[in-house]
């Protein structure tokens, strides 16, 4: 039988619709500000994180969130290899996911893969931080904020003040990602930091000396030596209480514990933290009573004994 010129001309559209849905998703996708790719059978939709723009600290946790989504669900391997691959779709300039194990083992930079396996557990920044120790504590308590500096391969692997947040994904190992706060100086010269090493050491002796009760009574006295500006002692129990602020005297008392700062790091418990395992130092964003203002703190603490501690800081000039 013969078919129309109509017909004939039915048959062949309905043809080419239907090549066309085989082809695949279009290859210019909307920019959504992150990179997006083509999905295929052997890349997970889930893995292009579509729709998110990450453009400060506040984006951060959704992104992590949805790197340690996609490790759940397509397997470690897969994971790894994706956040690994520098064109992947968790990279995108300075932006990317790293992974530790909670042992301290790297499992994923992808601007440093050199690193990969090596543990660094007992790793300190160029200020003497030790940030790795500090992300596998936040992620066993299900995750939170970290500063450290690093390179930033987004700007001449220049050392920069670095936010990271990091979440678990599960009890083995980590995810997080980062931003870099290139406006926010945090490079401390070896003077600076060994002449905050040796006012908390002498603090220190000071309250063994002569003990807690009349150590905090000179640390928290504006007029004593210990309030010396922005140079000044603080105290903390172990248990989150505020023994000596003596700019802040209204604190005094109080449990902070789960006191956050500007960019929502859990200081307090993170000084905590470094005193009970023989001090070290630690960043915070806080009040500068020179200036009136927050600003960049570099922080040295040390146990007293085993229930409290003795601080101190130095500040970066934001001017």
């Amino acid at each position: 039988m013969k078919l129309s010129s109509l017909a004939v001309m039915l048959i062949l559209i309905a043809a080419a619709v239907a090549l066309a849905g085989c082809s695949g998703p279009s290859e210019n996708p909307q920019n959504t500000g992150m990179k997006t790719t083509v999905t295929t059978a052997a890349t997970p939709a889930t893995a292009a994180p579509a729709g998110t723009t990450v453009t400060g600290y506040t984006d951060l946790p959704s992104f992590v969130d949805r790197a340690a989504g996609y490790a759940r669900e397509y397997g470690k391997d897969a994971a790894l290899s994706e956040f690994n691959n520098v064109n992947g779709t968790f990279t995108e300039g300075d932006l990317y996911i790293f992974a530790y194990g909670m042992d301290g083992t790297t499992l994923a930079w992808p601007y440093q893969p050199d690193m990969l396996g090596t543990n660094r557990a007992g790793a300190a920044d160029t200020n003497g931080v030790n940030n790795i120790r500090r992300m596998i504590e936040l992620a066993r308590e299900g995750g939170g904020w970290v500063y450290y500096v690093t390179k930033n391969p987004g700007d001449n692997n220049r050392d920069e003040l670095k936010l990271s947040y990091v979440r678990p994904v599960d009890s083995t190992w980590l995810v997080g990602s980062g931003i870099y706060l290139p406006e926010v100086p945090a490079i401390f010269n070896t003077t600076e930091k060994d002449q905050l090493v040796e006012r908390v050491m002498q603090a220190r002796q000071y309250a063994l000396a002569n003990g807690e009760a009349k150590a905090v009574r000179d640390f928290n006295d504006l007029n004593g030596t210990f309030a010396d500006g922005s140079r000044y002692i603080f105290a903390y129990a172990y248990n989150g209480t505020t023994l000596a602020m003596p700019f802040q005297p209204e604190t005094i008392g109080t449990n902070r514990t789960d006191f956050v700062d500007t960019h929502g790091v859990k200081s307090t418990a993170w000084e905590i933290a470094v005193a009970k395992s023989g001090g070290g130092f630690v960043y915070v964003d806080y009040y500068n009573p020179d200036t009136g203002k927050p600003g960049m703190k570099l922080c040295y603490v040390n146990p007293v004994d085993d229930t409290w501690l003795v601080g101190s800081g130095i500040y970066t000039d934001r001017s």
